[in-house]
């Protein structure tokens, strides 16, 4: 840990560009697409960010999309169901819609910020998962509520957790550096 009053340092990750991002004609299940040619690159930078300065343990959603991100990473991946987007089941059968209240995510991300705050002390920690579900992690991680935060594909958030009563303090908020170059007459990233 780089600061003394830290304890434990979380990243959370969105998974990159998705076929279900994007206007196309390919063929593709909606609840459970593959990332895009884009997409694909953009865990090639995200794999340069990482490669010098890995976290301690990764975990993925199981979601397709994600674990091909998290798979970019080159560490062992755990599949944790409880990264799943809002309003998506994970069971034995696979996954299906389910109308999950904004409550219910809630404490489904609370329960984890608690579980792995316990788990992980001393550690760091990076999180793949989906833009809605991070919303619901970074309030439950910093104790807020009704604030929306934008979650760019294969974006970063880091949350450092500290000791002795101080508050929680986000480092780092939806950050894309690493997708920042020049792609002909675009941004990388968009």
């Amino acid at each position: 840990m780089r600061n003394d009053d830290v304890y434990f340092q979380l990243y959370l990750i969105r998974h990159a560009e998705s076929l279900g991002n994007i206007d196309t004609d390919e063929d593709f299940d909606r609840m459970n697409p593959p990332l895009s040619p884009h997409g694909e690159e953009q865990v090639s930078a995200l794999s340069g960010r990482f490669a010098r300065n890995k976290p301690d343990f990764l975990y993925s959603s199981p979601l397709f999309r994600a674990r091909q991100t998290a798979e970019a990473l080159n560490m062992d991946i755990s599949v944790l169901n409880e990264l799943a987007e809002k309003d998506v089941s994970v069971d034995v059968n696979g996954f299906s819609l389910i109308c999950e209240s904004d409550e219910a995510c809630a404490e489904r991300a609370e329960k984890l910020i608690k579980m792995l705050r316990e788990k992980h002390r001393g550690e760091s920690v990076a999180l793949v998962s989906h833009g809605e579900f991070i919303q619901f992690l970074i309030r439950a991680a910093l104790g807020i509520k009704d604030v929306k935060f934008c979650v760019y594909n294969a974006s970063i958030t880091k949350i450092n957790f500290r000791e002795n009563g101080k508050e929680n303090k986000l480092a780092l908020q939806n950050d894309i550096s690493h997708l920042l170059h020049s792609d002909g007459d675009r941004l990388f990233w968009m």
